[in-house]
């Protein structure tokens, strides 16, 4: 099997399936640049917080919390 790296998307998924509770988004990106041995500057979170953004595993619960949603996580057989 092909290792490939995890995205910020990834990791974020990683982090709330660890947590089971949604996440504040600043919370969040900070962990996931951690995760990633990213620096915490203003571009690194806006990218990482875009990534996030844009995948639809990632739900946007509102006031600033994220959640995954389970039915749109590929289970591995």
């Amino acid at each position: 099997m092909r290792q490939t790296k995890k995205s910020e998307a990834d990791w974020a998924l990683e982090i709330m399936k660890e947590r089971q509770e949604p996440i504040f988004y600043d919370e969040l990106v900070k962990t996931v640049a951690s995760k990633m041995n990213k620096t915490p500057d203003v571009a690194n979170m806006t990218s990482i917080y875009t990534r996030i953004n844009l995948d639809n595993r990632l739900v946007y619960q509102g006031e600033g919390y994220w959640y995954f949603d389970a039915s749109k996580v590929h289970r591995e057989v």
